[in-house]
């Protein structure tokens, strides 16, 4: 799956003013793609990198390239307002941007706790509550992970944040309803620069404890999200969809 014509058709899409955070690599960009090959006005935030940008100039007047720190909230607010304000109001959020750090226990300084929940949990409640005030009928998509779900040794703090955003979702589903969907796609193992240095360290080893014996690529996340952001799951909300290879399916012992 490496385009556009390579996901299912959504025409309730089409014309759809979607805010995609992270969008300058992995599952942000793909996403981002993802939504402007349906017809949808894409908001393609980015912190540092040039891919945002380029997506302006090859959709124009139908993506727009917008830049904040989202470990902030003073950057969450301005990116709802901003993305809002080019797309003429919002319908679609779709929470990608993160990071992925190791942190045993015996080391985690207060400074990478901290940083870890500002980017990746705080985020996620300012850009709802900012969003909730400018969407009147729409959804709201958060990118989890498979760490939130089962944890993650040595990335403790990285699964937290994962966690706090699966119960958070579940939380505004039910507050939310019945004029803003609230749901998460929560990937394993994904092909993108973040996780780039571990699988090549041990990507035999990881594929080998995947039930579907590959990676996901940025797009097997892509399709998840307009799924639930489209009028396809029309009765779906709080729900977590795991897209992870089954990976997290119980093993047979003996």
């Amino acid at each position: 799956m490496t385009s556009s014509s390579s996901f299912a058709v959504y025409p309730d899409l089409r014309g759809r003013r979607v805010l995609v955070t992270g969008a300058a690599s992995g599952i942000g960009l793909a996403t981002a793609r993802a939504f402007l090959g349906q017809g949808a006005k894409v908001a393609a935030h980015y912190r540092r990198g040039k891919a945002a940008g380029a997506l302006a100039g090859e959709f124009p007047g139908r993506a727009f390239a917008v830049g904040q720190d989202l470990s902030e909230e003073e950057g969450c607010v301005a990116l709802v307002k901003q993305a809002a304000e080019a797309l003429g109001g919002l319908d679609v959020l779709v929470h990608s941007a993160g990071i992925w750090t190791g942190g045993p226990i015996r080391e985690m300084s207060r400074e990478t706790l901290e940083v870890m929940f500002r980017t990746n949990a705080f985020s996620a409640y300012y850009l709802s509550r900012e969003a909730a005030r400018v969407i009147s009928e729409g959804s709201l998509v958060f990118i989890g992970s498979t760490a939130g779900q089962r944890g993650e040794p040595g990335h403790s703090h990285y699964a937290g944040s994962k966690g706090a955003v699966q119960s958070m979702v579940a939380s505004l589903a039910q507050e939310l309803a019945p004029a803003i969907r609230v749901n998460l796609v929560s990937p394993g193992w994904v092909r993108t620069p973040m996780s780039q240095s571990a699988l090549e360290a041990r990507e035999a080893a990881i594929v080998s404890a995947v039930p579907l014996r590959r990676i996901a690529e940025p797009e097997d996340v892509a399709a998840a999200v307009l799924f639930l952001a489209s009028d396809a799951s029309r009765h779906l909300t709080g729900v977590d969809l795991c897209c992870s290879g089954g990976a997290l399916l119980p093993m047979p012992r003996g």
